[in-house]
Formats: C-alpha cells, structure tokens, sequence
C-alpha cells in the first residue's frame, strides 16, 4: 500500500539528520525516483476525471502521499496494484465534502493546485499545513479564485489555515483573464484547473513561461488547452471550461530536480561518473543541465527514443567548473535547482550572477537567506544585489565546518549535504527529516556511490 511504502524506513535514518563525509569518488548508476511535479498532477486529474487513471511509478513521498490522502477525502477511489495507482474519479467540479480538515503537511504544490480544483466545487473545505507550509503567503492564488468566485477565509497574512467554498455552490464560475507579475507554475496551475469548470476561458499571462506539467497533462487528459507567446514576449495559457476530463494512463518519469543532485556531487568531487537512469528532460526541466554544460560540466544526455515522455539517461562525470551569469528570464526554468546550483557555484572558478531570484523568498524556506547565509557560514564570499545573488567560487573545496539549519526546506537540506562531501570540514544539516517530502531514499542512494555517511 502506498501509506506503508510511504513510510518505509530507509537504511540511513533521515530524522537523525546523517553527516556526509568528503568524498573523491562517487560510482555507479542511480534510479531516481518519480517526480514530484507530475506525480501529484497526476492524482488530483485523476479526481477529476471519469472513469480509471492508471498511474505507474508514482513518487512515495511525505508530499505526494499529502496529495493522495487529500483525493481520498474528496471521494476518490484509489487502489493499488504492485506499482501501480489506479484511480477512479468523481469528474470536474464533482467533490464530496470531506469528513475532516484536510492536511497538506509541507506541500506547497499540492496545496496551491487543490486550492483551485475546490474552488470551483461545490463543497466547503479547510485546508492545514505544518509550521512552514503555514507561513507560506497564499494571496497570489487566493486572489485571483475570488474573483472566479470562490469563497476563501484565511489567516492573518493570507496563509493557512484556509477555509474554502467553491464557486460551483453558487451555481456560476466566472472565466478570468489573469496577468501574474511573477512567472509561476503554482499560481498558472490553480487558476487553470478552477477554469475547467468556468462557463468560458479562462487565461494566465506570465512575464515568462513557467514550468507546463499542468497543460501538458490537461491536454493529455482531454481539456482544451490553447497556449501562445504574445508580443512582448510573455506566456499565455487558456483552457476552455465545462471540460471533461477522461481518465488516461501517467507513467511518471524520473525527477530532474532530485537528479540535480547527484549531477553535482559527481561534477564537483575528483574521481566520479554516474549514471542517471530515465531522468525527465522537457524543454522546462533541462535548463540546469544545460547551465552545468555551459559552465563547462562534462554531462552527456542519451534520450530515449521509445519512451512518451521526454526522457534520457545523463551521464555525469568529475569536472572543472567556471562560472557565469544566468538572467532573470531562466530563473523560472531553475527555480527549484538554485540551492544546488549555488553548490556547484561556490566550488567553481570565478564569479557566479545569479539574477531575479525573488520568488526564492516564497519557498518552502527563505531559500533566497538560506542560499547566502549557508554559504558564508561554509567560508564562501557571496554578495546580495537586490534580488541577485552573487557567489565567488573557490576553484575548489570550501571550508566547511559549520552547522546549517534547512529550516524544513528540504532542498536546502540535501544542498549542503552534498557540499560535505567536498567541503575541507564536515557540514552538520539540521532538519533532514524534510528530504521526505521529496526525496526519501536520497541518503540510501548517496551512499550506494561509494559515500560515506555517518
């Protein structure tokens, strides 16, 4: 069952916050585990469709399983069969009010994009969170769902706990065309699916195109979804509401972002090369590859020409990095990839720009604090410029030797992990306990190159 597996131990205990000692040569090859992204996309479309969706390597995760337990109170019924999820759902707009609160634990993707399959529903829902899911601003979801005409109560702040009654117990959903000052996938997503319901189209216009899981899937699922460039150069997505979604087959691909990690730990240490098997490489997901590439990575990508989904196996292996400047325009394509980029970038050759990265401040942590403070405790020189952030590498291995507090983010938590390995002295990273959310196995596989983790 997913909730056993889910809670699984692993062979190194996450809770107990391990240590990674240096290392020279990381081994082998590595499964990565299901991304996150689609995994929970995945569920919640199913919800909403009619008849079965069949979803194979699902990521277990503290997060996905949020998501699971969430469709479950809603009236989905799921059932598993050896690795597969199978899901038989209620269709658009059709919930069942749930008989309790609904926990999202420390998912902020499952709790934006909930947020607006319930607003347009007929049901009234509350929605939870732990301490760092609860300070997390909501208002850029929230605002835009009232206007389609959901009711929303909230704490101080706009932030959890939220108590929300879909549009749909009014009878009308109202089409919104929505102009977001920042590009996000989150926001772009929860409006889209509140649209499915809506009586016409309804529109998000980004600054930039953000990561497309949710219109790629919609698509997949049977809504209409029109997307385009407009003149200035911004992203427009529209899908056309009174949809109805048929329930479809998802086999989730590996996670780019989880993979990022083990990239690096073989980029930056002596004698590595590994293997990343089956990794997810869109368009939008490949963009830290191909950063590391520019900074001079040696990375070979070998897609698979059978595979449905845009999927490769990367090889990885040691190298000599220098550093660049990355503009404003890609910070969406690398919004999660930053902490372990910012690795790679301190133990690179000359100075790293990092530009536009004021949507870090709104992450599972102050990931934009947590990326310059962490450093310099590592002994790394790093300036702030407004809302850039610039490293200067040490061609080599920082000091270390300090203790980081991941502070419940765990990629935070699993960024300076792999920067122990390379560090002159051991980093201690409290909160590990937050890699569940994401990545549960991360220390059991680390250690499987060749690490040593006490």
């Amino acid at each position: 069952m997913f909730l056993k597996k889910s809670k699984t131990k692993s062979k190194i205990e996450i809770k107990n916050n391990p240590v990674v000692k240096y290392s020279n040569s990381l081994l082998g090859e590595i499964t990565i585990p299901g991304d996150k992204s689609i995994s929970q996309r995945a569920l919640l479309l199913g919800l909403l469709s009619i008849g079965e969706t069949k979803i194979i390597n699902i990521l277990r995760s503290d997060d996905v399983y949020s998501t699971y337990k969430a469709i479950k109170l809603l009236g989905a019924n799921v059932i598993e069969d050896s690795d597969e999820l199978i899901i038989n759902g209620l269709g658009v707009g059709n919930l069942l009010s749930p008989k309790k609160t609904i926990n999202m634990g420390n998912s902020g993707t499952g709790c934006r994009l909930l947020l607006g399959i319930i607003a347009s529903s007929s049901v009234t829902v509350t929605i939870t969170g732990d301490k760092s899911l609860s300070s997390r601003p909501m208002d850029r979801v929230i605002i835009p769902l009232e206007k389609m005409g959901a009711k929303i109560i909230s704490s101080k702040g706009m932030t959890l706990p939220i108590t929300i009654t879909g549009a749909g117990i009014n009878g009308i959903i109202m089409p919104i065309d929505h102009v977001s000052k920042v590009s996000s996938a989150q926001v772009k997503s929860a409006i889209l699916l509140a649209g499915l319901s809506a009586r016409g189209v309804t529109s998000v216009t980004e600054p930039t195109k953000s990561r497309n899981n949710t219109e790629t899937l919609l698509k997949q699922f049977g809504a209409k979804v029109v997307t385009n460039f407009e003149r200035d150069a911004s992203y427009k997505a529209s899908i056309y509401g009174e949809a109805e979604l048929i329930g479809s087959e998802v086999v989730v691909p590996g996670d780019p972002s989880s993979a990022a990690f083990f990239a690096v730990a073989s980029i930056v240490t002596k004698k590595s090369k590994l293997k990343l098997k089956n990794v997810y490489l869109s368009p939008l997901r490949g963009q830290i590859y191909k950063t590391l590439q520019t900074m001079g990575a040696n990375i070979i990508i070998k897609r698979k020409k059978t595979s449905a989904i845009n999927c490769a196996d990367i090889i990885v292996t040691s190298s000599k990095l220098n550093n660049i400047e990355i503009e404003a325009n890609k910070s969406s394509l690398l919004i999660d990839e930053y902490p372990i980029l910012a690795i790679a970038a301190a133990c690179s050759k000359g100075r790293m720009v990092m530009r536009g990265l004021s949507e870090l401040r709104h992450k599972e942590s102050n990931r934009f604090e947590a990326i310059y403070y962490g450093l310099k405790k590592c002994g790394v020189r790093v300036d702030i410029e407004e809302d850039d952030i610039i490293i200067y590498g040490v061609n080599g291995r920082p000091k270390g030797g300090c203790v980081i507090n991941a502070n419940l983010d765990h990629r935070i938590a699993m960024a300076f992990s792999i920067m122990s390995l390379v560090s002159i002295e051991p980093i201690k990273v409290k909160g590990c306990s937050s890699i569940k959310s994401s990545f549960p196995n991360f220390f059991d596989l680390l250690s499987e190159t060749g690490v040593n983790i006490l």
